[in-house]
């Protein structure tokens, strides 16, 4: 197709806490390959909650803002050009938010090897990148008409997959990225801190896709009454706020799972030194926007290792649309998503939809 037959979009920003606002620019592609997509379903990830709702760090908010919020879900390609022959126009794809420094920036940084010293082939990787582009937090995400995306970071969906279901692909790259780095293994004993949907979403990676047995998996959390999903994928539901129900754990725990952050992130860290036995690993998943004090003499007493992932990239994509063609994962997904949709032809729609998002805090995606 013609480059840039597209000359206009809408793009919906929070201008500030608890405001969205139309505004309309042009658009075309303008690399060969630069592909031009419409989101066709999103998720609302708690970042973007904290972006809406003003609860990041003042400094933050003003260097961020006006932004387009969202970063996960599936999008349909309107137009494509000759450099992108995985993604034609009507096809599905998923999109990572996750613009590394070398497709962000080809003239300072031409190619993956002249690239951050994360993204260079044997760094830690393009989801640690310095100098990225990321969806949502310093640059536009998917609240937008049309944007411009570029091609390898398109990610195919495949035919049997449903929306809602491909929708949650990127937080299950998150926690594959972050799974690969914990020696996870069957007979293996692990604890979920925290059983909102990124909690769920961990216990459903161990059981479907690792194959961990669920009375091997311990969550805690709150309001267990309005979360029968979740309490149906593990083995011990523990009370968040009683710190006796962690009393047959201590120092059995092989891998943490720490899904909590912000201002609980001190108290579930401690929780996390107490129940990990010597030489256990911590995966942390959920960030404070303050500092946290911890029990380092612990922590080197027992020979602890803690890792910490929110991002991912193309190869974690891949992989978890590959596992959700499973029956059984499809099935656990189903178990948790939210029965709440909003369809968003405006501004005042998405404000509803993350107001909704914001106030109810319910128990599914």
């Amino acid at each position: 197709m013609v480059m840039g037959t597209w000359n206009s979009a809408v793009s919906y920003r929070l201008t500030q806490p608890f405001r969205i606002e139309a505004v309309e620019r042009e658009i075309k592609r303008e690399r060969p390959d630069d592909v031009l997509v419409r989101p066709r379903l999103t998720g609302v990830c708690a970042s973007d909650l904290k972006l809406y709702a003003g609860t990041r760090d003042r400094r933050a908010l003003s260097k961020k803002l006006p932004l387009a919020l969202l970063h996960e879900g599936v999008a349909e390609v309107v137009e494509s050009g000759m450099a992108a022959s995985h993604v034609r126009p009507g096809s599905r794809v998923v999109v990572v938010p996750n613009v590394p420094c070398y497709i962000a920036y080809p003239d300072l940084y031409p190619s993956r090897a002249e690239g951050c010293l994360a993204c260079r082939p044997g760094g830690a990787g393009e989801n640690y990148c310095l100098h990225n582009l990321y969806l949502s937090s310093n640059t536009d995400g998917l609240a937008q008409s049309v944007f411009r995306h570029p091609a390898a970071l398109l990610v195919p969906v495949p035919s049997e997959l449903p929306d809602r279901i491909a929708a949650l692909t990127e937080p299950l790259t998150t926690i594959l990225a972050g799974c690969e780095k914990a020696p996870i293994r069957p007979e293996g004993r692990y604890l979920v801190l925290g059983n909102g949907p990124l909690g769920q979403l961990v216990a459903i990676c161990l059981a479907g896709m690792y194959q961990v047995p669920r009375a091997a998996i311990a969550m805690s959390g709150h309001d267990w009454g309005n979360r029968r999903a979740a309490m149906s994928l593990v083995g011990d539901a523990l009370d968040g706020d009683d710190p006796q129900s962690f009393a047959n754990l201590r120092g059995k725990i092989d891998i943490v799972f720490e899904c909590v952050g912000g201002e609980a992130n001190g108290e579930t860290l401690e929780e996390t030194v107490e129940c990990l036995r010597p030489g256990g690993t911590a995966v942390l998943f959920g960030p404070s926007e303050k500092s946290v004090l911890l029990n380092t003499r612990e922590m080197i007493g027992k020979g602890l290792t803690f890792l910490g992932c929110n991002r991912s990239f193309v190869p974690h994509f891949q992989t978890v649309l590959e596992r959700l063609k499973e029956p059984l994962v499809q099935k656990l997904l189903e178990a948790v998503l939210s029965p709440e949709k909003f369809l968003v032809r405006s501004a005042d729609d998405l404000n509803r939809a993350l107001y909704h998002a914001w106030t109810k805090r319910e128990a599914g995606k």
